[in-house]
């Protein structure tokens, strides 16, 4: 068992339980972690505005992954690591699904703003992630909209998936869920693994003393790199494969059970 000198928590499916909520016994756990000298860093796919709201309740939280990886921020520093893809390329990329998918609708996220130009139906809200009382992205010009270097590109509705990857895959990630239905595109260089080694450089942690917890395929890279890799029950069994401990769910106090047990 490394000496753990540092934790990094997935959200969703981690320290979040189904319901969106973080447990009272998590909470305790990771907040005793805290107490004792050990830094907390959250690394989660959601942007600031879908994570932030959890951050009300770890106010001691100082490092924050956002957009796995795209973009990290330090609270106390009041610095930040952003990823974008160049413009350059994310217009070549929306004149490419102009071309091959003219009814997709196609997003932008820029740090914590989100654009498109034209609004979003609601029948179309859900797959976005858009719940009822959220905002919709803000309705731009097209001019404006070429000329944004995005953090990441939403795209709904999209059969030319495949030839992004085929002709932008040197510049950018492209992950399909239900053969288009959600595409999102990001920076290659884009990773959790990625911005969690700028935070481990800047407070001077070796990846060696980092436990992580994780559930998904995003996590796959931290497990990889980290002393002490932690796999939720209900994470994918690539994760499990390579973890040094396998914990409860995400509905069973995972995190805690396992910082319980190794930490504190």
């Amino acid at each position: 068992m490394p000496n753990i000198q540092a934790i990094v928590l997935d959200l969703d499916g981690t320290l979040l339980g189904n319901d969106k909520s973080i447990s009272p016994r998590n909470y305790q756990a990771v907040k005793r972690c805290y107490d004792s000298g050990i830094h907390i860093i959250i690394a989660t796919a959601r942007p600031p505005r879908a994570a932030n709201q959890f951050l009300k309740e770890f106010p001691f939280v100082d490092y924050m992954v956002y957009y796995n990886g795209a973009l990290v921020t330090c609270k106390s520093k009041q610095s930040e690591q952003h990823i974008r893809i160049p413009m350059e390329i994310s217009q070549q990329i929306n004149k490419l699904i102009k071309l091959r998918a003219p009814q997709s609708i196609i997003s932008y996220e820029v740090n914590d703003s989100w654009y498109t130009c034209s609004p979003v139906p609601d029948s179309e809200c859900a797959q976005l992630g858009i719940r009822i009382h959220d905002p919709k992205p803000q309705v731009m010009d097209k001019e404006y909209i070429s000329s944004l270097s995005p953090t990441k590109i939403l795209v709904l509705g999209c059969n030319a998936w495949n030839e992004i990857c085929e002709q932008f895959g040197d510049h950018v990630n492209v992950i399909a869920t239900d053969e288009g239905v959600l595409v999102q595109i990001m920076h290659k260089l884009a990773s959790k693994e990625q911005g969690v080694e700028w935070v481990l450089n800047d407070i001077g942690i070796k990846s060696e003393n980092v436990m992580v917890f994780g559930d998904d395929f995003n996590d796959l890279g931290l497990f990889h790199m980290s002393g002490f890799p932690v796999a939720m029950e209900n994470a994918i069994i690539e994760l499990k494969n390579c973890a040094a401990h396998v914990t409860e769910s995400n509905n069973n106090d995972g995190v805690a059970v396992a910082i319980e047990r190794f930490v504190v």
